[in-house]
Order: structure tokens, then sequence, then C-alpha cells
């Protein structure tokens, strides 16, 4: 799992020495999963780089669209996000991206570190 501390640490290790790290979360899709990626990986992320959550756009989906998957509106990447953005605000959603695609598996998950 993502989540599991030697995957997290292995991860940590891999990671020094890079000058810009930009993480990209893709795996189980539950708010609390997501919520505990954030919270041990968006860390790594370089300021002026990002931490990129996908399927956001489950929240948007109607409920039957995912019927034997644990989530689904209210509970998914996206209300991960909005959760871990109340305590962090070394990131912001950056909309620009999302305007410029036009057409994303993202919406509001494209987190941009601003400070440290």
């Amino acid at each position: 799992s993502s989540i599991a501390q030697d995957i997290i640490q292995q991860v940590y290790e891999y990671s020094k020495g890079f000058n810009r790290i930009l993480i990209s979360l893709d795996s189980n899709h539950t708010h609390e999963h997501v919520l505990e990626e954030l919270k041990a990986y968006a860390p790594l992320t370089s300021v002026g780089s990002y931490c990129v959550v996908f399927d956001t756009i489950i929240e948007d989906m109607p409920e039957d669209m995912f019927p034997n998957r644990p989530w689904g509106p209210g509970d998914n990447p996206k209300t991960a996000v909005w959760e871990y953005l109340k305590s962090h605000t070394e990131f912001e959603i950056d909309k620009n991206i999302q305007n410029k695609l036009l057409v994303t598996v993202a919406p509001d998950g494209y987190l941009k570190r601003v400070r440290e």
C-alpha cells in the first residue's frame, strides 16, 4: 500500500538529492486513503511545483457511477484535498491548469506549493 510506513520511507530515501519534486497521487480513491497519502507525500513537493491528486472528478459524478467501489461522492480524492488544505496553507489549488486543460479528471487536484 502507498501509505505503508516502509513504502513511505523508501520514497523519502529515493527522493533525497533531487532539487525539484512533483508528486502524483493516483491509487485508492477513498477520502481517508488519499488524505493519508497527502499527509505522507505532499511535504516532498518543491516550492513552485505541484502535488497532483487524480480522480477528484469522482465528487462531481453521479452516485451510481462507481457501484462496486468504496469511493463516491462525499468520499473521494477531492474531499480529501479540501480537508488537507484546511490545515496546509503552503498549498493552493491552481485553477489555471484545469481551466487550460478544459477536460480533466483532476478538478481542484492541481495543488501548487507556494511556500515552505
